[in-house]
């Protein structure tokens, strides 16, 4: 059997030659086509997709226009999508923003979906070139969302374990509440009350069964923890989904079954208690009092406690205390540690280490009457006795507080605050003998775990002493983050920041990249000037270009006029930690070249001079979650998304090949678009392809065609149409340019010689207004693809113009001529003086003039094309009488005075 590749190559090569249609060139269409073919023969639908592709491309060439152009909007509108995601996600990396990691996942899962549909719309507007581009994404999406998988888990049994069954290789199904306390009970021999742990299986089970994941998720994605109203609406859903679940029948039937076997070794109905033992907890990151813990439970409603302690994973403070810490959702799933209850005379805490004097060799233990929780909640003045430290523990110090209640059991559940009776009020709540002993234990603890220990005890009814947990003492050398430190909020000492006397020169605009920057002034107006950039520069500029890339080391801050903080060049600015402020409005008539300032992006404010407090300042950086999975996670994301290879299309790993990240492949499949649209009237062919012809006052062929509301619906059945017709704003203000007074368009007609004198030549035979040789646009109500032809020189203009700032452009080329190559260069010099004096940036070689215009606002556009108008009226002839050097910066001036006729200067000569 014959392979696709090796049928339709022939057929589609035949095609192709027959006479009146365009020929496949070398270095065209049919090297693409034949270096594919093997690509092809694996993929029937890309042939199929072709193959439509290029019969309409022969038959109906008005449809590929109107297709590519959708394609084209819809690549544009997922590339500002993408960027403006890849920005959140840099944000939240670079500045630290605190979210849970389902905003990391719903963020990329949109972005991906983003490129994809880049990569799929690049596709259809080019089908034979860049076939390996989706495999780059496919790859790199891939890696990501390896990345982004959650930790194995196992929702098998066993559901429960006895502590005295737990051992070290049942930390991650039991936690770190319970396994110490296994271990102070089995390893150590001290005494504890009877348990069992609900493990992680269980709770990974429990979110399976009820299908709770996704739901989870898509709440946890919409948190925002520095919105209090935020944070408690969202964590009133979580814990009303998981209080509304059913513990599943196998779980329940474990734990009912843990349940009865200790009330059988008791030998009585226990009471228990039901506590959090998540991964995480009693670790580092203590958890201290977030997490829920139900007292006295009886065993008819153990399924509930069981349920209000993992709906307590979600409360606000352990949202809030989780996200601050970095953990991830699925990192800190939560284990229950049921232990019998003691009634208890007293309880309380204690510290194997003094925390105000560490190397004292001290350790204090703090008592109450009754259950511990009053001491911990922080509502009881406890007694303190200061123990030292030695072979024989020795009671250094004791002093009593003022113990006026206490919590006690309530007989059917639960507990109660009762009045302590007067007399105990003052007295200790524990004997010398008591005191002695919990710090022999203490002394054990903290040898065994080779850390000081922060321990929680009770002492039963008959005088027996009970541990009840042990976990590492927070000393604060290891504090739980601050707050946000906020420039001008944070009562952090070490941030605190002096009345700053230095005058500001400029306020406002929006913060594209955090942080501070100082240095001196350079102004950017055309691209030649990133030559001279100095050291240290803060860049000065009308709006961010993402060729800035290139000087970027040498950049201590940005300041622009316009902008986006989803811009190319923002996006790079926040990988490479350069402060950028955009949108200013003025910063190139306010700051003055060469004079140094001070940029402080978050506070939006540049300041006269070097502000050395600024400068100096602790909170330039900040660096709270460094250190956590979450950013380690976040790190290796960001590093398949940001960073950007393909800077320069010139080099040659400007390729699909050459794409290393996400922003690669966004950055190529945009610049192959818009070459790809800019390129168009270069590919046209003699057929009007459904166009309709424009009738002006201007002498010129010209046919449009619209691709999408570029016409006013009446237009329908005409053939040639009016400029009251037309409601395409970049034609209509291009046109207004064009139409301009004192342009002067009597007796020039625009005849493409150069095209009538190539079919000469040849021997062929053509009517003088035959649509081989006119103008042609392609247009929809906000862009422009127009191929001009005034006779012996062409003009190539591609603009988009829209409400979408990151998306208008403006790429004009120039060339050619009637003149002399010497006239034509000084045309072109000319054109090249016009248009960076006007914002352009260019790009001259001989009489060819490249020159584009970028994120700008629409109003922006519209005025740009009205100038490009009047320049293209005033320089018809210009290469016929422009004689002289020194003649082109005089005529430089009277144009930007307003003088759009040169020709009368002259003796002229015609075109």
């Amino acid at each position: 059997m014959h392979s696709w590749g090796n049928y339709f190559a022939p057929v589609l090569y035949t095609v192709f030659q027959i006479p009146g249609l365009p020929l496949l060139r070398k270095g065209s269409f049919r090297d693409d086509f034949f270096e594919n073919v093997r690509i092809w023969d694996n993929d029937s639908m890309l042939i199929k997709n072709l193959f439509k592709y290029w019969t309409y491309q022969v038959f109906s060439p008005g449809t590929v226009l109107r297709e590519k152009y959708e394609a084209f909007k819809s690549l544009l509108e997922h590339d500002k999508r993408a960027h403006e995601l890849m920005a959140e996600l840099e944000e939240i990396y670079h500045d630290q923003i605190k979210v849970d990691f389902a905003v990391i996942e719903k963020k990329y899962d949109i972005f991906s979906q983003s490129v994809r549909q880049i990569v799929e719309n690049l596709r259809k507007m080019t089908p034979s070139r860049y076939l390996d581009l989706m495999a780059y994404y496919k790859k790199f999406d891939f890696y990501i969302r390896f990345i982004l998988s959650p930790p194995e888990y196992e929702f098998s049994p066993p559901f429960t374990l006895m502590l005295p069954d737990v051992t070290e290789k049942d930390a991650s199904r039991v936690g770190g509440k319970a396994l110490h306390i296994a271990a102070i009970g089995g390893t150590l021999k001290l005494p504890i009350p009877p348990g069992f742990v609900i493990t992680t299986n269980a709770f990974y089970y429990f979110v399976e069964y009820n299908d709770l994941r996704k739901a989870i998720d898509k709440r946890l994605s919409e948190l925002d923890i520095r919105d209090t109203v935020s944070l408690n609406r969202i964590s009133d859903d979580l814990v009303q989904m998981i209080m509304a679940a059913q513990v599943p029948p196998d779980i329940e039937m474990s734990i009912l079954s843990a349940f009865q076997s200790i009330n059988k070794n008791s030998g009585r109905e226990c009471r228990m208690a039901v506590r959090s033992s998540a991964l995480g907890e009693d670790s580092r990151s203590s958890f201290a009092g977030q997490y829920k813990t139900v007292l006295n439970v009886h065993q008819n409603r153990i399924m509930d406690a069981y349920k209000e302690v993992i709906a307590g994973k979600y409360s606000p403070e352990a949202l809030y205390y989780r996200i601050n810490y970095g953990f991830t959702d699925m990192e800190t799933p939560m284990a229950v540690l049921v232990l019998e209850m003691v009634d208890a005379v007293a309880g309380g805490v204690m510290y194997t280490m003094d925390l105000n004097e560490p190397e004292a060799g001290m350790l204090d233990i703090h008592s109450i009457w009754g259950l511990g929780e009053l001491l911990v909640q922080g509502k009881i003045s406890p007694d303190i006795f200061r123990i030292k430290k030695s072979a024989e523990p020795v009671l250094a110090h004791q002093r009593y507080g003022v113990k006026h209640s206490k919590m006690v059991f309530e007989e059917h559940g639960g507990t109660k605050v009762v009045n302590v009776e007067d007399e105990k009020k003052h007295q200790p709540s524990l004997d010398n003998n008591s005191i002695l002993k919990l710090a022999e234990w203490g002394m054990r603890l903290e040898t065994h775990y080779q850390e000081p220990q922060d321990v929680e005890w009770c002492l039963g009814p008959e005088g027996d002493l009970f541990l009840l947990q042990s976990r590492p003492l927070q000393s604060g050398e290891n504090p739980a983050p601050p707050k946000d430190c906020l420039m001008g909020e944070c009562l952090i000492e070490e941030c605190l920041i002096e009345e700053i006397g230095n005058p500001v020169l400029l306020s406002g605009g929006d913060r594209a990249s955090s942080g501070i920057g100082a240095g001196p002034v350079f102004k950017v107006r055309r691209e030649s000037d990133l030559d001279h950039v100095p050291e240290n520069a803060v860049l000065v500029t009308e709006n961010p270009s993402s060729t800035y890339v290139r000087v970027m080391d040498k950049l201590s801050a940005v300041v622009t006029n316009t902008g986006s903080v989803a811009g190319h060049f923002a996006s790079v600015a926040r990988e490479f930690g350069v402060p950028v402020l955009v949108n200013t409005g003025t910063a190139t008539h306010r700051l003055t070249s060469g004079r140094e300032v001070t940029v402080s992006a978050d506070e939006k404010k540049v300041y006269d001079g070097i502000v050395q407090s600024l400068m100096e300042n602790t909170c330039i950086r900040k660096d709270l979650i460094s250190d956590s999975s979450f950013t380690r996670k976040l790190e290796s994301v960001i590093s398949f998304i940001s960073p950007l290879r393909l800077v320069d299309p010139k080099n040659p790993i400007f390729v699909p090949g050459g794409c290393r990240s996400m922003h690669d492949i966004i950055r190529f499949a945009h610049e192959k678009c818009v070459q790809e649209m800019f390129t168009i009237g270069n590919r046209r062919t003699g057929r009007k392809m459904g166009a309709k012809k424009f009738i002006s006052h201007i002498p010129m062929q010209f046919y449009l065609l619209d691709v999408g509301e570029g016409l006013k619906k009446n237009v329908f059945q005409k053939k040639e149409i009016q400029t009251d017709d037309i409601q395409c704003e970049p034609l209509l203000a291009l046109w207004k340019g064009l139409s301009h007074p004192d342009i002067q368009w009597s007796q020039f007609s625009h005849f493409n010689w150069e095209e009538y004198d190539r079919i000469v030549m040849s021997g062929g035979i053509i009517s003088a207004d035959s649509a081989q040789l006119a103008s042609y646009a392609v247009l929809s109500r906000e862009y422009l693809n127009l191929n001009l032809k005034f006779g012996y020189h062409f003009v190539i203009l591609d603009t988009l113009c829209s409400e979408r700032t990151v998306e208008n452009h403006i790429l004009f080329r120039f060339a050619g001529g009637g003149g002399d190559l010497h006239g034509r260069s000084l045309r072109a010099e000319f054109l090249c003086r016009i248009l960076e004096q006007t914002g352009f940036d260019v790009n001259k070689k001989s009489d060819l003039v490249d020159a584009k215009f970028m994120d700008a606002r629409k109003e922006k556009i519209v005025e740009k094309l009205d100038m490009l108008g009047r320049l293209l009226g005033a320089t018809r002839l210009m290469d016929m009488y422009l004689k002289q050097e020194d003649q082109v910066a005089a005529f430089v001036e009277e144009f930007l005075n307003g003088r759009y006729n040169f020709s009368s200067q002259t003796n002229g000569a015609g075109e």
